[in-house]
């Protein structure tokens, strides 16, 4: 099953693709660079495990600078997916390099959006709306300034913290989810992931009333069991008239109610409660003489 994270990235790219993204293509290409690419003295490499981010790195490269890059497909991860390699080198690439670093700088909300959608496509995960993992979505990157740019670029407040010596920008609400997606158009996935998290939401509150419910009919059942095996220690023959036949009643139906009870014996339920609790109390004293 492909992840939700794949399908958000795979989206992104595909925008990217028709052009009917809103989005800036050298700020796109230096969020790509910066989160999963490496320069070197001839040019630059990006590695990627989304073959449609791949060609949408090759497409960018030939729009926004008019260089011919390689896309060939590399090495498995660790996990054994494959993983993608696009090559740009030479002069104009190396030119190009120091040319992105305006769209990283800008302060327009355009280019930012662009550079996070970049980024996102290059080391960002969101998990499935309604998993049991509950809401998540982050940049895992292990250089802190990539990161704090992120979390400046992005409309939702995003929190910074170190896992295994990277840096991650996280949010764990459901609205910091859903308003980094819009920002970077997926309004499918934010509608997706909404009546998901409801769902979800929904199923969760039902679960845990079902669960409250149980519990509380566990120990009600719990405390009449105590209760019963407490007044079947008692001789009536030794309790007042009123109590004895209380008890004889409580005995002979030990799942009735309060209400039930007040009915078989005609008393209110007030009267019944009183005489329950004497005769509980009178059993206990005996217990505690034993």
């Amino acid at each position: 099953m492909v992840s939700f994270a794949a399908e958000v990235r795979r989206e992104l790219a595909a925008a990217t693709a028709s052009g009917s993204s809103r989005r800036t293509g050298r700020a796109e290409l230096a969020g790509l660079l910066d989160a999963c690419g490496k320069a070197d003295a001839d040019g630059v490499t990006l590695r990627t495990p989304s073959a449609a981010v791949a060609r949408s790195v090759v497409r960018l490269w030939r729009t926004e600078f008019a260089v011919n890059s390689t896309l060939t497909p590399a090495e498995n991860d660790r996990f054994g997916r494959p993983v993608y390699s696009v090559r740009a080198s030479g002069n104009r690439v190396v030119q190009a390099v120091e040319e992105l670093r305006a769209a990283r700088n800008s302060r327009e909300a355009t280019s930012r959006t662009s550079y996070l959608s970049g980024a996102f496509q290059g080391c960002g995960s969101v998990v499935r709306p309604g998993s049991r993992g509950g809401h998540h979505l982050e940049f895992v990157h292990p250089t802190e300034a990539f990161i704090e740019r992120v979390r400046n670029f992005s409309r939702a407040p995003l929190k910074i913290s170190r896992r295994r010596g990277r840096y991650i920008a996280y949010t764990k609400s459901a609205d910091g989810v859903t308003t980094v997606l819009s920002q970077m158009g997926l309004h499918d996935a934010v509608l997706q992931y909404e009546a998901k998290a409801i769902v979800g939401e929904a199923k969760g509150n039902a679960n845990r009333v079902t669960n409250f419910d149980a519990a509380n009919a566990g120990r009600t059942a719990r405390a009449a069991a105590d209760q019963q095996r407490i007044l079947e220690t008692l001789d009536p023959g030794e309790l007042p008239d009123a109590l004895a036949e209380m008890l004889f009643i409580r005995l002979e139906h030990p799942d009735a109610s309060l209400a039930e009870i007040a009915r078989l014996s005609g008393l209110s339920k007030s009267a019944v409660n009183h005489r329950l609790r004497r005769i509980v109390a009178l059993a206990g004293r005996e217990r505690g003489g034993e």
